[in-house]
């Protein structure tokens, strides 16, 4: 399964607001370390703003923050929030797509399952794991959100 480039980017602003709990980033700070596009990057933050994962504040000094811990922000529900309205394979959109096997396919139900088992996998992860668990990741985000300060 691959995630969109909207859920990637998520979980890069979750990541890098994890590991500097003490400061403000700003979507243009975290779009030049990413080399992503502004724009897009804007789209992603407002999103983690109104669904509640961060919280943001205006003008000179502002920027973006988490609005709950890092072990608080489940991959899981997470992604599959995200994903949802993604199907996995064509038969899987709301219409049913244009494949002819369709109506009486078994590869669709082989495929939703593994699609829940991938989202029961993530489910045993939060923010937190993917920033603290993982040997140096902390420090190289830090370092990171450090330098797009200067």
């Amino acid at each position: 399964m691959q995630l969109s480039k909207f859920s990637d980017y998520a979980l890069r602003v979750l990541m890098h607001l994890a590991a500097s709990p003490d400061r403000l980033l700003s979507t243009r700070q975290i779009a030049e370390m990413h080399d992503a596009k502004y724009n897009h990057l804007t789209k992603v933050t407002g999103w983690l703003v109104s669904e509640g994962y961060a919280s943001s504040s205006r003008g000179r000094g502002g920027g973006l923050q988490l609005a709950k811990a890092p072990s608080e922000i489940n991959l899981g529900k997470l992604i599959r929030t995200l994903e949802a309205d993604r199907p996995l394979v064509e038969c899987h959109s709301g219409d049913g797509g244009k494949c002819p096997l369709a109506a009486s396919c078994g590869l669709s139900i082989v495929l939703q399952d593994a699609q829940e088992v991938f989202f029961q996998a993530l489910e045993k992860y939060s923010i937190e794991d993917t920033v603290h668990v993982f040997p140096g990741m902390a420090r190289f985000l830090t370092e990171m959100n450090d330098h797009a300060h200067h």
